[in-house]
């Protein structure tokens, strides 16, 4: 791909910004999807006998109800703080000390996702474009596609309840919390199936300030395209002798599948960098890296978190002839959140009362606007600190290649892990009937509230000098572990100059 090519990509993809902020949001698509896939119409128009005067609304089960709204969190914070290519020249310089007139500081290239000590040289320009297709496929170890599945259990449609699911305003207030009346127990199992993927066009500059010091910039270009699906099926434990009670109607009345789906394409979060070079050694040494990360992108359309992020890293690298090994290691400290939207549900608008005197089975209809509610505490939408690490190394065969290798790894700290468990429920099987359990295996819950997330990345990519000081840069990027939003096989392909 040329440079003016991609280069036009960016400037498109800002240009395009104001039209997409304006359609719907990304960030609450997956909530949409759990509101409104599971709410079944009323049926008090049915004869008398076949179904039930109230509107269903299945919800998560206590326990598990954070769950997919807490995974949508997840993956919004994690898209955003994807890795993006290094903004360290291929090309630095020192100055030789009788002459002045500036040389290579080293015979190779440098390394495409890590940074190296040495600085690029007093005066000394280098720019650069990198294009990455991100395309995600499981999450903590669980396929999007299919993987997550949640079981919705049944809202208390009319508390105080008689065993037999007669109204009794005596009874008290509250929820009650043994599936009554009956039909309460079923359960609608919702199973997701998630399309997500990044296209990103990195726009980097790097500047030499003295002999020891550079500063970067790193401006991405992001468009997000999401494509989600959510089945859910009807799990009748209280009601397969009279199937009207709960519908979705139509060919399928025990199926309903929902289609959420968007893309949106704007300036995601600046990067601003500097790196002091403190001990210079042959072909590198030891450096300090400041990287802060600007809430420039639009959280609310997953284009950025929403946080400021400062990275302060230890930086080393060497030459050894052809073969030069390096090694970062900084902490990440997130100041923001992400969008409440991120977390919020609705509820129906259909609140039955037992009417007045109470006669068995009798409900009116009480309908009133309910206001969306979030999930998620505002610490559960704090985006995550980071301990970051980077081992690799760098080999030139020729003084016109490089080929380079690097471990990337991040730790998010007190997020939460996600993961398959089993759930029971209790349901009865006719009005006044007892209470039977029921387990399922399957259910996608969080399994850790309060876990140290370990994600690792490998990256194997070439340098090639096409002219002068013009790099072509390929590189590919893969997951080495199953922990938290895991890409599949990326390519990464740039273009890199120094003036």
């Amino acid at each position: 791909m040329k440079l003016r090519t991609i280069l036009g990509v960016g400037v498109s993809a800002a240009v395009l910004l104001p039209a997409g902020a304006r359609a719907q949001s990304l960030a609450d698509l997956l909530p949409r999807l759990i509101s409104e896939s599971v709410t079944m119409s009323s049926t008090a128009t049915l004869p008398k006998g076949s179904g039930n005067p109230h509107e269903a609304h299945f919800l998560p089960a206590a326990a598990q109800f954070k769950a997919p709204y807490a995974l949508n969190g997840a993956i919004v914070s994690q898209l955003a703080t994807f890795p993006l290519g290094s903004s360290s020249g291929g090309f630095t310089y020192s100055s030789d000390t009788p002459t002045g007139i500036p040389k290579r500081s080293s015979s190779n290239f440098g390394p495409a996702f890590a940074e190296r000590a040495l600085t690029i040289g007093k005066g000394k320009f280098s720019t650069g474009v990198n294009y990455q297709h991100v395309e995600f496929d499981r999450f903590d170890g669980v396929a999007l596609n299919g993987g997550p599945k949640f079981y919705l259990q049944h809202n208390d449609c009319c508390p105080n309840q008689n065993a037999d699911g007669t109204p009794n305003p005596q009874a008290g207030v509250g929820p009650t919390q043994d599936a009554n009346p009956f039909f309460e127990g079923d359960l609608v199992q919702d199973v997701l199936n998630l399309s997500v993927k990044t296209d990103t066009v990195a726009l980097f500059a790097n500047y030499g300030l003295s002999r020891t010091l550079d500063v970067g910039v790193a401006i991405p270009f992001v468009t997000v395209d999401l494509n989600a699906s959510m089945t859910s099926n009807i799990l009748r434990l209280s009601t397969d002798s009279n199937r009207q009670i709960h519908t979705f109607g139509g060919a399928s009345p025990d199926t309903k599948v929902s289609h959420e789906s968007g893309s949106k394409t704007g300036l995601g979060d600046v990067l601003l960098r500097g790196k002091w070079n403190f001990a210079t050694e042959r072909g590198g040494g030891f450096a300090l890296g400041l990287d802060l990360r600007l809430p420039t992108g639009d959280k609310n359309n997953l284009l950025g978190t929403g946080a400021t992020q400062a990275k302060l890293a230890l930086i080393y690298s060497q030459d050894f002839g052809r073969f030069a090994p390096h090694f970062n290691a900084g902490y990440t400290y997130s100041s923001g959140q992400l969008p409440a939207s991120v977390g919020t549900y609705n509820l129906g608008d259909e609140v039955p009362v037992p009417t007045q005197p109470a006669a068995s089975g009798a409900y009116q209809n009480v309908f009133a606007g309910q206001t969306p509610t979030s999930a998620l505490s505002s610490s559960d939408l704090k985006v995550p600190d980071e301990i970051n690490y980077t081992v690799g190394f760098v080999l030139a065969p020729s003084p016109r290649i490089s080929i380079t290798a690097d471990f990337i790894g991040r730790t998010l700290r007190d997020t939460k892990a996600f993961g398959i468990v089993t759930k029971e429920y209790g349901y009865r099987p006719s009005p006044g009937g007892s209470l039977i359990p029921k387990q399922f295996d399957d259910a996608f819950d969080i399994t850790n509230p309060s876990a140290n997330v370990n994600i690792l990345l490998g990256v194997a990519g070439v340098k090639l000098n096409l002219t002068k000081t013009l790099l072509l840069n390929a590189n590919v990027i893969f997951p080495l572990s199953n922990a938290g939003l895991r890409p599949k096989v990326t390519p990464v392909i740039g273009l890199d100059y120094a003036f």
